[in-house]
């Protein structure tokens, strides 16, 4: 059949119908589809045979007539449509005689040729003939498509694996804080800045990245600009916009589901000295905490007015409802925790749900700081530590001579650095009283050194001056604050977690106290004292034999003498020992357990209220016993109250069953009773707990995850880089900060595509 096929395609008219009986052809699918491609035989001649009457075919037959077509082989016409497509028995008739034997009297031709396209048989050839010519048109075109689609799936996968390596450079440059662009960035720099040079970087190890740049380099060469290179700093700014609206949609997503959620604010100053309030929620999604920071602007005034406008606008931009706030996290600046101007009372005006946590991490700072105001002796020591950082770090002359000390006194050790004490975060002032306390005797070699020059050195004043103040009060006071400044530094690290709860809050402050209680003993202080004497000893001084300020008291008059402040002060102590356990330890002690009383316990208002009978749901011995105590009846009652639940007795048998058929893992908190409701899906048997757990695990703790921003905001936006904007900047900081959140390439380039009408197939 091929054979035939080519034979035909050789002769001069291959359509001729006459081939068909010459070589016996059968109408098959190939041969009908040859014949369509082909097209009518309708060759144009000069003159064309006549019959005995004169008379032969015409050439203007054919118009409007696509149907016909003429054999010169057997000089007669032919209907191209019933000879391929009308083989049906019952249009046999002799009418068939266009399809099989042709006609040639001329004389009735244009009757004839009337009659036939009129017929029923010739019609239904012809839309035969339609239907086959459309099929082949379409599975042309579809063929043409898939080709078409083929080419433009591989440009576009080509593309989207070069974007994916942007993507990759992007991400990794935006959560280490790195800067993207160069000063210089054309082709003959030495430093193309970060994201140019590990692109360049990529390149040689990579194939994509490196036929992509050998494609822009070649466009370069021959004087043209690259259609799209990605390269550019706005395509940079689109990618960095697009990772950070992925990470968004995570955590919007992880809030629409979650429902409840609390907010937590605070405000810094940046490099270029404009004020950030940087924006973070907490909420409990999937039974576990999270704390997701979201967003930093600028802001002109932080009054309690202005940052209520600023709150109301981040909610609704982030498509966040101010009645679904349950807990608010703030310092205790005015503006913030003020009771009747400050951003707390506006919101809570609005939702009273809301409620206000002062942070707890602040808290703990607020009673070291009244703590080391207790006595005047820890008010000369806290201010001569400083000092004597001041003195050593503001000389590198005199900081390598310590250092040099260090070498010679503790051959074996690796030499320290003094640490500076932090006027905010004194839980960090652990780590420098350790230091001084393990530096302490090279540094008084060290002052000592000093002094004995010989000519003196200019500084040889002051170091005699601290020298002096260097005496055993000051060992005393050092030996004491150690210790406890190391419990509180856990605290204020254990605070400080992004999963940490209002409960273990309450049970790391009682474990603080507890301490405090244990170290308030003459035992602990013959202990210090004993250190104190020894150290004294190590570097030659003595301790004092007479007990400070008593030799010289001055006569009290006698309307005085017996008033409750004068005998008090008129007490006379035997040793120094029992004055400085007295007047300077006890009175430490006791101020700081006075003020975590005061600032964690003692504080009557509805919100501690409600947080208190929080905490008596997480407490199993509450719940276990025969007997419900009447305070637990009545936070159940509180939190009924509060929280418009109304199946306060289902509730109460729920938490009786939950207690006594679970055991949480110890510490019992509200995330580890979380933890047990995820795996044994509790929630579908004790809803209303669970909803008020998830509630009590979403009220704010601290506001370490905000002063973590800050943090980074530091790193982001430096001195070389103060003219970011604001929305870059923000962007910059969620990939910075939520480095766990998982970015999927595929939805980065999909955001990415659709930001903007990109000319490369995507």
């Amino acid at each position: 059949m091929e054979r035939t096929f080519s034979d035909l395609l050789g002769l001069a008219h291959p359509n001729d119908p006459a081939h068909v009986l010459l070589c016996n052809i059968k109408y098959t699918e190939a041969f009908i589809q040859m014949c369509d491609k082909i097209g009518p035989c309708k060759p144009i001649l000069s003159s064309y045979p006549k019959n005995e009457e004169g008379r032969s075919f015409q050439n203007k037959w054919y118009e409007n007539n696509s149907w016909l077509e003429y054999s010169p082989s057997t000089d007669a016409m032919f209907c191209f449509s019933c000879r391929l497509f009308l083989h049906e028995e019952k249009h046999t008739s002799r009418k068939t005689c266009w399809k099989t034997e042709g006609f040639n009297r001329w004389r009735k031709a244009l009757q004839k040729i009337k009659e036939h396209s009129a017929s029923e048989s010739h019609m239904c050839s012809m839309v035969r003939w339609n239907s086959f010519r459309k099929k082949s048109l379409e599975e042309a075109f579809e063929v043409a498509d898939q080709v078409s689609q083929a080419a433009k799936d591989k440009e576009r996968e080509r593309n989207r694996e070069i974007l994916s390596r942007l993507i990759a450079v992007t991400l990794y440059l935006a959560r280490q804080g790195l800067p993207f662009r160069g000063d210089d960035e054309t082709a003959s720099s030495q430093n193309r800045g970060n994201f140019l040079e590990l692109v360049e970087l990529f390149s040689k190890y990579d194939s994509v990245m490196k036929i992509h740049l050998d494609a822009i380099k070649e466009q370069q060469g021959l004087g043209k600009r690259p259609l799209v290179s990605l390269l550019s700093n706005r395509s940079q700014n689109d990618i960095i916009k697009a990772l950070a609206t992925s990470v968004k949609r995570v955590i919007q997503t992880e809030l629409q589901e979650c429902d409840i959620f609390s907010i937590l604010l605070d405000e810094t100053t940046d490099v270029s000295h404009t004020e950030q309030v940087s924006f973070v929620v907490r909420y409990v999604h999937n039974m576990e905490i999270k704390e997701r920071f979201l967003q930093v602007c600028n802001v002109e005034s932080t009054c309690g007015d202005a940052l209520e406008k600023l709150v109301r606008a981040l909610l609704e931009e982030n498509n966040l409802k101010i009645d679904n706030i349950r807990g608010q996290g703030y310092d205790g600046a005015a503006n913030m925790s003020g009771q009747f101007k400050g951003l707390q009372s506006r919101i809570q005006k609005q939702n009273p749900k809301a409620l206000y946590v002062h942070c707890q991490a602040h808290c703990l700072n607020l009673v070291l700081v009244e703590s080391a105001k207790s006595n005047i002796c820890f008010v000369s020591f806290f201010n001569l530590v400083e000092k004597l950082y001041t003195f050593v770090a503001n000389s590198s002359k005199r900081h390598s001579a310590f250092i040099k000390m260090q070498k010679k006194v503790y051959p074996d050790q690796r030499p320290l650095e003094l640490q500076k004490l932090s006027d905010t975060r004194w839980s960090c002032r652990e780590t420098a009283l350790k230091t001084m306390r393990k530096v302490l005797p090279a540094l008084m070699q060290f002052l000592g050194e000093i002094t004995q020059q010989d000519p003196p050195d200019s500084s040889a004043g002051d170091a005699m001056i601290l020298l002096k103040n260097i005496n055993f009060e000051f060992l005393l006071c050092l030996e004491i604050t150690c210790p406890i400044f190391q419990v509180t530094a856990t605290a204020s690290d254990a605070l400080q977690q992004k999963d940490m709860d209002l409960a273990s809050a309450y049970k790391i402050v009682d474990g603080v106290l507890n301490r405090l209680s244990h170290s308030r003993t003459e035992e602990e202080f013959e202990k210090m004292y004993q250190q104190a004497t020894e150290k004294a000893a190590s570097v030659g001084l003595d301790p004092p034999s007479e007990v400070p300020g008593q030799a010289r008291r001055r006569k009290v008059p006698a309307k005085f003498k017996f008033t409750a402040t004068t005998a008090t002060a008129e007490h006379v102590f035997t040793t120094p020992q029992e004055y400085y356990r007295a007047k300077v330890y006890y009175t430490f002690v006791d101020t700081m357990t006075q003020e975590l009383q005061r600032r964690f316990k003692g504080r009557d208002n509805s919100t501690w209220d409600i947080l208190n009978a929080f905490h008596y749901l997480t407490v199993p011995e509450n719940w276990q016993t025969a007997r419900i105590s009447t305070e637990s009846l009545q936070a159940v009652k509180k939190l009924c109250q509060f929280y418009d639940i109304e199946e306060e007795d289902k509730l109460l048998t729920e938490l009786k069953v939950f207690h006594a058929s679970y055991s949480c893992p110890p510490p019992i908190n509200v995330t580890s009773i979380l933890s047990v409701v995820k795996e044994n899906n509790a929630h579908l048997i004790f809803p209303n707990m669970t909803e008020l757990m998830k509630t009590y695990g979403t009220l704010p703790v601290s506001t370490a995850t905000v002063e973590r921003s800050f943090s980074k905001l530091k790193l982001v936006k430096t001195k070389l880089r103060t003219l970011c904007s604001e929305e870059r900047l923000s962007e910059l900081l969620l990939l910075a900060v939520e480095k766990d959140v998982t970015v999927n390439h595929g939805d980065v380039i999909d955001i990415f595509r659709d930001m903007a009408n990109r000319k490369l197939l995507l």
